[in-house]
């Protein structure tokens, strides 16, 4: 299957494996990218989720890897980074789908603490991802997070400069309103392929 708005590029997602998780990832391969897949947390439910989205992403014929990993982990997550970069020579974009609900009271301290490092995990992925993007001048981070309020989007850009300086990817945030993971995933892909007639989104 040739074709589509990101034929020739390669991004990276990470996610919990829900409905979002696939949905991102499935709009990217349906439009031409290669992916580099990840879980939030090296717990068997998500590696099998990776596994079945990974599926599908290879039905549809791109190339692409799936890596079970701690996403809180820098360490984890620079090794995800260079081995995307490695890949593909290079990653377009970043997409960071933190849109798992928030543990029950009762829930195991397994299920908190990997919910804790989903709230980590998305500006250590930007760090690691914005480390290599900014060598090349260009790329994108974008969280898809339907409890985050877009305007995050302007802080989220400024701790990542903070971080690495001038000349790195920048931060969108999408899916508060258009939480529907189809939507969302549609406005994630919009940050690196703008319908025709419109600019990128800020």
């Amino acid at each position: 299957m040739a074709g589509g708005a990101l034929a020739g590029k390669a991004v990276a997602v990470i996610g919990g494996g829900d409905a979002h998780h696939r949905a991102v990832a499935v709009a990217a391969a349906e439009a031409g990218a290669s992916l580099a897949l990840a879980t939030f947390n090296p717990l068997p439910a998500q590696e099998y989720a990776a596994h079945s989205i990974a599926n599908e992403v290879w039905a549809i014929g791109r190339e692409h890897f799936v890596e079970v990993m701690d996403a809180s982990d820098p360490a984890a997550v620079g090794a995800f980074a260079a081995k995307a970069w490695e890949r593909f020579r290079g990653c377009d974009a970043l997409f960071v789908v933190s849109s798992l609900p928030r543990p029950a009271p009762d829930a195991s301290v397994e299920e908190k603490r990997a919910f804790a490092g989903r709230h980590r995990a998305p500006l250590l992925a930007a760090q690691a991802f914005g480390q290599l993007m900014r060598g090349r001048g260009a790329g994108a981070v974008v969280f898809v997070a339907p409890e985050r309020d877009p305007a995050d989007a302007k802080a989220l850009n400024a701790a990542l400069a903070a971080h690495l300086g001038v000349g790195g990817p920048r931060i969108a945030v999408v899916g508060r309103d258009a939480p529907a993971p189809e939507d969302a995933a549609a406005g994630a892909l919009a940050v690196l392929a703008p319908p025709p007639g419109r600019g990128p989104s800020a």
